[in-house]
């Protein structure tokens, strides 16, 4: 008797999981090119560190407004492309306005120049990136049949995205030495990166639909609705402190000033940054460790790894080798939240339906975008503020003791105190133990 070949319901075809990845990478991309934006401020409009800090972090803030209004309006949505897919075009928007922004006349005065970035990066993040964040959750749940599909196209998608990413953060600063010598070498150096990556970023939409059934209510979710569940929802207040945090850590953006000033090779930097790669054994194993441990023990794990990493990497100063056992332990921090939020965050809009109340997927996602982005904004304000009150020029040749002191501090210490803090806010989450009761009670 023949045997029928049972299909594997946690499969994901090949070509999926491919397109599924193209606007994560492009996303991303984008973020990595943001990371110099404090630098060519600074270094190449001559702006104050603490005007630029000051810019950044209200253009920050609006974002995260800005999140609200948009999970709201993806919930609402409802056309022939779907709930959330149709918003991936917004993927245009980020790569036309990255462009713009880095291409910014030097000659223009401080209060053009100041307009011109304010205006440009709000627009980028506040409206483009906002919109394929908060729609992220909504279009991953109607995209995938189950958690263990949404696992594996996060954290082996998350390989790919960084393998996408580590050819962009390691030709960038390279190619900074040769092209972006000029305001005018930035915009072209931008240009190469942005043109290919916005038609790459689109790809998800032609090839992903959205094909699962969620159960939802079928009225518009009402504002009254969302302030209900965030009164009730206490599990959500974990995710979104450990999502601030870890923004308030990457959006510091040091790392240029660090390979400039305290190493004294920038272009080192590009190198430096193939390190990522021995971080994906870490992705490769989170399916694996997630069999044994829950989400929140993983994240508290590299919580600690991560606070180690950021005190080494205070007192290796130019010392490349203590700078790679720093990066790799503060690397391990960093990717927990990053790849494993987002099965939080699914947990949440099922506790919601335990509860009685709508998923409110792209709500909650925007809620914690919302934490996300002031988190990054309040960083990239403190280091305007910080490297300010050292007194940091961008016009000097040579720091000061004191500005060069600073920078080791912030590179260090800061994502230290962050990490400890990540670590102890984890101890407050108990979803996990919960949904597996609530879902024990439902199967009696």
């Amino acid at each position: 008797m023949s045997k029928e070949k049972v299909a594997n319901p946690n499969k994901i075809g090949i070509g999926k999981f491919w397109a599924w990845q193209s606007r994560g990478y492009s996303l991303a991309a984008s973020v990595i090119i943001f990371t110099y934006l404090n630098l060519f401020c600074t270094d190449v409009l001559h702006l104050a560190p603490g005007l630029v800090g000051t810019l950044l972090l209200v253009s920050k803030v609006f974002d995260g407004v800005t999140d609200l209004f948009a999970g709201y309006l993806i919930d609402n949505t409802n056309t022939k492309w779907g709930k959330a897919r149709p918003y991936e075009f917004a993927i245009f928007g980020v790569w036309l306005c990255t462009w713009l922004l880095f291409s910014c006349p030097a000659e223009a005065s401080t209060f053009v120049k100041g307009l011109w970035v304010f205006l440009l990066y709000t627009a980028a993040n506040s409206i483009f990136a906002t919109l394929l964040n908060a729609s992220a959750q909504a279009y991953t749940v109607r995209a995938f049949t189950n958690k263990i599909q949404i696992a594996k196209v996060s954290s082996f998608g998350g390989i790919v995205i960084t393998l996408g990413c580590v050819i962009v953060s390691v030709s960038f600063p390279i190619l900074m030495a040769s092209i972006a010598t000029t305001a005018a070498g930035w915009s072209k150096l931008v240009a190469i990166y942005a043109i290919p990556l916005a038609f790459i970023g689109i790809l998800r939409f032609i090839f992903v639909k959205e094909t699962v059934q969620v159960e939802e209510q079928q009225e518009k979710i009402k504002a009254k609705e969302l302030v209900v569940m965030l009164k009730n929802n206490r599990h959500l207040y974990p995710i979104i402190i450990i999502s601030f945090i870890s923004q308030l850590i990457g959006g510091i953006n040091v790392i240029s000033y660090y390979f400039k000033y305290i190493v004294g090779n920038l272009q080192m930097l590009g190198i430096f940054n193939m390190l990522a790669l021995p971080t994906l054994l870490i992705m490769v194993i989170f399916p694996i460790l997630m069999k044994k441990l829950t989400v929140s023990q993983i994240i508290s794990g590299g919580a600690l790894f991560g606070a180690a990493g950021g005190v080494l990497a205070f007192f290796a100063g130019a010392n490349i080798p203590l700078l790679v056992v720093a990066y790799l332990m503060t690397s391990t921090a960093t990717l927990a939240p990053a790849y494993l939020t987002g099965l939080m965050l699914l947990d949440c809009a099922t506790y919601n339906t335990y509860k009685g109340y709508s998923r409110m997927d792209a709500t909650l996602g925007a809620v914690n975008n919302f934490t996300f982005k002031v988190g990054g904004g309040v960083g990239t304000g403190l280091l305007g503020v910080l490297l300010g009150a050292a007194g940091y020029s961008g016009t000097a040749a040579v720091q000061s003791g004191t500005a060069l002191t600073m920078i080791r501090g912030i590179y260090g210490l800061v994502p230290a105190i962050g990490w400890l803090l990540v670590f102890v806010t984890m101890r407050f989450y108990k979803l996990d133990k919960e949904l597996a009761q609530l879902e024990a009670k439902e199967a009696e």
